[in-house]
């Protein structure tokens, strides 16, 4: 009988035509680095299962790591141009993606995790809802991280949606869809084109032992390659505060929601 096999490269051939394995390709199958490259195949395949981009800290953003990205003079210089600007509070969740046939967080072989399965089962209620190609992406709230939280919204909490083109909706756009889909979005700390005053507001508005920070992107649609230059983030220092074995635990703690 004629069987479809993984060849050591991330291609398919058939049993009849396959080529001999070495022990190290055999290896290689059983390896992180073949997901990360059925990974790429993937994404070149389904617009679907790309995973969101980092966002780089501003220079005087505590939280930032040795291992994450600073904001860009051309990123510093054009978010201060002028252009419509949306802060939006940075929520203590777990990154999460929607789309109509799939569902990932940062990896895109993260499977799911018990902290997940209430937001899983929003997204199979919802997905056929989603467009074709298109990508929620949002906050996974139901566990209590290093933030304690109150009568949340929904245990998924939506920041931006990219459709098709892999382009992030307009912050206007993102809330008509997310209305659509009976999803609730971050909650917004400023709305208007000036990068002082946007990068200013939260610190009068907002403390660090109540919020882990905020994101401050471009009101406008940005294409995914233009990303790095228009949503840019400060984090609150040690901004994980949770038990390092919390992830492994059945009995975590828990945020509470709004009873409808």
């Amino acid at each position: 009988m004629t069987k479809k096999v993984l060849q050591a490269d991330g291609s398919y051939c058939y049993t009849e035509n396959c080529r001999v394995h070495t022990p190290a390709q055999h290896a290689l199958l059983n390896t992180k680095d073949l997901n990360k490259m059925l990974d790429k195949v993937d994404t070149e395949r389904s617009p679907e299962l790309r995973k969101y981009p980092r966002t780089a800290h501003l220079h005087d953003s505590p939280g930032a790591t040795s291992d994450d990205k600073w904001a860009s003079p051309e990123a510093i210089a054009h978010m201060s141009s002028g252009i419509d600007l949306i802060v939006t509070e940075k929520m203590d969740g777990g990154n999460l993606t929607f789309t109509r046939n799939h569902f990932f967080g940062r990896s895109l072989d993260s499977g799911t995790h018990a902290w997940d399965t209430h937001a899983k089962a929003l997204w199979a209620k919802i997905r056929f809802e989603i467009p074709e190609g298109w990508r929620v992406s949002g906050e996974s709230m139901y566990a209590r991280r290093s933030v304690p939280y109150e009568n949340l919204p929904g245990v998924y909490i939506v920041f931006g949606i990219w459709d098709e083109t892999n382009t992030l909706l307009s912050w206007k756009d993102t809330q008509v869809w997310a209305e659509l889909l009976e999803l609730p979005t971050v909650p917004v700390v400023y709305e208007g084109n000036s990068f002082n005053e946007a990068t200013k507001i939260w610190g009068k508005t907002h403390n660090t032992d109540t919020s882990e920070g905020f994101v401050v992107r471009n009101a406008n649609k940005i294409a995914y390659d233009e990303f790095r230059n228009n949503v840019l983030k400060w984090v609150r220092a040690d901004h994980v505060r949770t038990a390092a074995d919390w992830r492994h635990r059945d009995d975590f703690a828990v945020n509470t929601f709004v009873k409808e």
